[in-house]
């Protein structure tokens, strides 16, 4: 999973709906892997502030701390939905 900054999800357009996304995403110049994104508050840590998290659907051999993470988002999967427990 990777967590962009504070800066770039500040960046993100305003006007896109918090939730689960679907796309492809690639770390440096490394191959492209499908992943799911998540956009919202994470209303069971109740957030104060937005966040964007990634799971690229891959394993990786080592952590890609100070990486570049980019990412395609194609589509839609639902909506942000708060749990009663972990």
């Amino acid at each position: 999973t990777a967590n962009f900054s504070e800066q770039v999800v500040e960046s993100f357009p305003s006007d896109i709906p918090t939730g689960i996304y679907y796309g492809w995403a690639c770390v440096g110049n490394g191959d492209v892997h499908k992943m799911v994104l998540s956009i919202g508050w994470n209303p069971f840590y109740k957030n104060i502030k937005k966040s964007v998290e990634t799971h690229i659907i891959h394993t990786f051999k080592e952590d890609f701390y100070g990486e570049i993470l980019s990412i395609v988002i194609t589509g839609y999967i639902r909506p942000e939905k708060n749990f009663d427990s972990l």
